[in-house]
């Protein structure tokens, strides 16, 4: 035991703080998607510890979805307003309920995407951006009513 050659005997420094990079890297896509268990996530780590809030999110986005649609069904009746997103006045030039029906489906593939995804930072992260553009969009039609007389 007293033979101990040097590279079994520890001289006392720490070699592991030489080995750490020392210029931080950027990456646009993080390559983990959940929760760091060492970070506090206090918005969406309440969204991850409880479903009924990724729920009621869902739900807001699909009713904010569908008085969308009926707003801008009520704007292009009037013809005071023209459908910006192309699938959807593709779909509406065959037929209405082609537009209605693409709209719910694609609410509908959103909601599951949402629902099974929700352990995912990224999935919780886009599904309050989402909320919250669906909420300026809605709140943009109320207003431009509002304004022309409408409402």
């Amino acid at each position: 035991m007293s033979d101990a050659s040097p590279r079994t005997v520890w001289d006392g420094a720490d070699r592991r703080t030489a080995q750490q990079r020392t210029r931080r890297r950027y990456r646009f896509f993080e390559r983990r998607h959940g929760f760091d268990r060492r970070k506090r996530y206090p918005l969406l780590g309440g969204m991850r510890d409880h479903p009924w809030t990724v729920a009621a999110v869902i739900v807001l986005l699909n009713v904010l979805s569908l008085v969308d649609g009926w707003f801008t069904a009520a704007e292009l009746g009037l013809g005071i307003a023209r459908e910006s997103n192309p699938v959807l006045a593709a779909a509406s030039a065959e037929s209405p309920w082609i537009a209605v029906w693409t709209k719910v489906g694609a609410m509908l593939v959103v909601s599951v995407v949402i629902w099974h995804g929700r352990r995912r930072r990224s999935v919780l992260a886009l599904a309050l951006v989402a909320l919250a553009l669906f909420a300026g969009l809605v709140g943009y039609h109320i207003v431009t009513l509002q304004r022309l007389g409408w409402l």
